[in-house]
Parts: C-alpha cells; structure tokens; sequence
C-alpha cells in the first residue's frame, strides 16, 4: 500500500503513472481511486475516469468526463440535479450554456480564474473542438467578470499551436492592461511560430521593460539571441 507523501510525490513530481496505476488498480480508498481516475483523465481515457468518479461520488468530475467524451447533454442534467453547494458546480452549470450558446449566468471572476484554462485545454485535447469554439466565442462575457480571460484562453490557444486565433486575443488583453509582461511574451511565442525573430525580440524586450524584468522573457530572448 501507498502513503500519501509517496503518492504525492509519484503523482505529482515523477508522474509515473503506470507504476500508479498498477498499485491503486485495487484501491478501496475514495481518496486514492480520485487519483487513479485523475490518471485516466490525462490519458484521455474519460470513459474510466469516469465511472471511477461516480463509484466514489464525485459527480461534478463525473460530469467533466461525460462532457470530454463529447456527452454534453448528460453533463448537464447531471450537474443541475446537484445543489450547486460549490464553485465548481456552478461552473459546470454555466459552461453549459457557453457551449449550447445560451448564456445566462456569466461565472465569477474566481470561477473563470480556476475553472477556464484547464477546461478549455481539456476540450481541445479531447478533440471537443465544437465545445471549445463556442466556450471561446464566449470570450466577451468571460471578461465582463474577469478581464484576464483574453489572456487566459490566448494562453490555452498558443500551448495547442492555434497561434492565428491566439494573435486576437493578445491584441484583445494588450488592450485592457498593455503592462502585463506575459500578453507580449505570449506575442513572441507566436511571432517565434512563424519564424518572425524581429517581432519576437520587440515583444520580448516590452515585457521585460513593462515586467520589471519579467524572467520568463529574458530566458527567451537569451536562447534567441544564442540560436
């Protein structure tokens, strides 16, 4: 049996999943099949995760599953038979009406700040691409509660090589707070995509000027200026 420290620390820092996977394949433990299921998730292999989730109650992750699997329907009768007792919960009910474009509970600024990014890069590594266009059609109301949005799903949308869709966004959050060093470090990792180094190093030295020496775009620039 595994403790928790070690548990931890192979899930976490060493990520060896197959080794976990063999040890908590007969798990009693709610705590401990919530990471076997966590496991299946990042393979993509929601229909397990799945039905891990819900043999332990945690409906909401069962929800999320249903919804990766392409299930939205399911999801959200699921999730409006809970109370929504939590932020996830309320989460979940609003994404809903994103992705069948019928809004009207726009989420908290501290929902869309933990819930947002992971879900729409969940969506696009799922293969949900439709979810994930209406979720970020969207992005207009995400910002009436949190302004961060922009970047949020500029983020998401550089780390899965939509760096076109990417571009408007970043114009979008340069807009709003121009002085935030990641928006122009995110440019230059667009600009960096297609092979526009000029771009790439004006980017780069505005989010160190604006950064007060923001290390992720020293970093950068050193390597370019290396290459």
């Amino acid at each position: 049996m595994i403790n928790k420290h070690e548990l931890f620390i192979e899930f976490y820092k060493n990520k060896n999943y197959e080794y976990l996977k063999e040890i908590l394949k007969n798990t009693t433990d709610s705590a401990q099949k919530a990471y076997l299921a966590r496991i299946y998730t990042k393979e993509n292999n929601y229909e397990l995760a799945g039905k891990i989730y819900k043999s332990i109650g945690y409906l909401y992750e069962y929800g999320r599953c249903l919804l990766l699997q392409g299930k939205a329907e399911k999801a959200k009768i699921l999730w409006n038979s809970l109370e929504p007792a939590s932020p996830a919960i309320l989460w979940g009910q609003s994404l809903i009406e994103f992705i069948e474009m019928y809004v009207v509970h726009i989420p908290t600024f501290f929902q869309i700040r933990s819930f947002l990014e992971m879900d729409l890069d969940a969506m696009l590594n799922a293969g949900q691409i439709r979810y994930a266009e209406n979720i970020i059609n969207g992005a207009d109301l995400f910002a009436r509660a949190n302004t961060e949005s922009y970047k949020f799903i500029a983020r998401v949308l550089v780390n899965n090589n939509y760096h076109k869709l990417a571009e408007v966004f970043l114009e979008k959050a340069k807009d709003i707070c121009y002085v935030d060093p990641e928006v122009h470090f995110l440019c230059a990792k667009c600009s960096l995509f297609y092979n526009d180094k000029t771009a790439a190093i004006k980017s780069l030295k505005t989010a160190i000027d604006e950064g007060f020496g923001y290390y992720p775009a020293k970093k950068l620039l050193d390597e370019i200026n290396l290459a």
